[in-house]
């Protein structure tokens, strides 16, 4: 059978897996035991393994170095750019990929830190210039990142109105690598921020899917617990579902062998993905009606799934 065929067939029974498990697995259901151990494992950070404030739960560090003695994959998919997630990143916790800035990125990672980069995105200009002519006709404040590895600095556009608290917030926590926009596109960029109360975003999203419909965009909450909810603007398909998607291709594993833990809107093409997906008992209601629901962040979610997925992993 022809090359291009056997992908076809492969496409639609992974399609038809997804529509499957969508439909008829949720946090009541249980969930089939895999013919084989799963090989990939790919969690969301904050909100997920890592609670606001406070470190990764001990269990789950744990977890990981089990996970890797076992031959599996470890992946974190994170909204944070490489350099944010490197502030909160520890030795012992042990992985092999890092995709960053929601998909954006994807680097090697080792017992040092990030190795180099495997993939990577940017605008065009025209592509920022349209993302930011809509960001401004919307009066709404926004950030513009640049690309990888240096999307942790950033330019800001503060409007004459009122801002969420998380946007003065998000300058503070740059330490020193905000700096107010001039209005200018002479450096590349690679992402586009806007936030605000969720009526507010939601139009804004609207706005975009209808005016930009190339563009990716993704919802997630506010990490600062201000209530405000974050509208991510990026290049041509960019996800955290699509980034798993091709490293699980480049590594020759297919989604029905990873497994995929989130907490937010911004993991939900990444969980849709997975061959076997869980999300946080925090998580918004609408997600956690789709996915089976595990302990929270700090609680040990990773090493609570890896106990019902992989026989004897708590004796280990």
């Amino acid at each position: 059978m022809p090359a291009a065929a056997l992908w076809q067939r492969y496409a639609r029974l992974e399609a038809f897996w997804l529509q499957f498990r969508v439909t008829h697995i949720n946090s009541h259901s249980r969930l089939i035991p895999p013919k084989q151990r799963p090989r990939l494992w790919i969690s969301d950070f904050d909100g997920t393994l890592k609670p606001f404030e406070a470190p990764v739960a001990h269990a789950d560090v744990e977890a990981l170095k089990t996970l890797g003695r076992l031959g599996c994959v470890r992946v974190v998919a994170t909204g944070r750019s490489i350099a944010t997630f490197m502030k909160d990143w520890d030795p012992a916790f042990e992985i092999d990929y890092l995709i960053s800035s929601s998909g954006l990125a994807t680097s090697r990672f080792g017992p040092e830190g990030p190795q180099e980069l495997l993939t990577t995105r940017e605008f065009t200009d025209s592509q920022a210039r349209l993302a930011i002519g809509i960001a401004r006709s919307l009066g709404l404040g926004f950030f513009l990142a640049l690309p990888p590895p240096k999307t942790h600095r950033f330019f800001y556009f503060r409007p004459d109105g009122l801002v969420p608290s998380c946007f003065d917030a998000r300058i503070q926590y740059s330490e020193g690598n905000a700096a107010p926009w001039d209005g200018s596109l002479e450096s590349p960029l690679a992402q586009t921020l806007v936030m605000g109360e969720p009526s507010v975003m939601r139009e804004a999203e609207r706005r975009f899917h209808a005016e930009a419909p190339a563009l990716s965009t993704v919802v997630s909450s506010s990490p600062y617990g201000d209530g405000a909810l974050w509208l991510e603007i990026y290049p041509p398909e960019v996800s955290k579902g699509k980034a798993a998607a091709s490293l699980a291709a480049s590594l020759g594993l297919g989604a029905w062998e990873a497994v995929a833990l989130g907490n937010d809107f911004n993991d939900d093409d990444l969980l849709q993905w997975a061959g076997r997906a869980f999300v946080s008992s925090e998580a918004p209601e609408s997600l956690k009606a789709l996915y089976p629901n595990v302990p929270p962040a700090g609680r040990g979610p990773l090493a609570y799934v890896a106990g019902k997925l992989v026989p004897g992993f708590q004796d280990r």
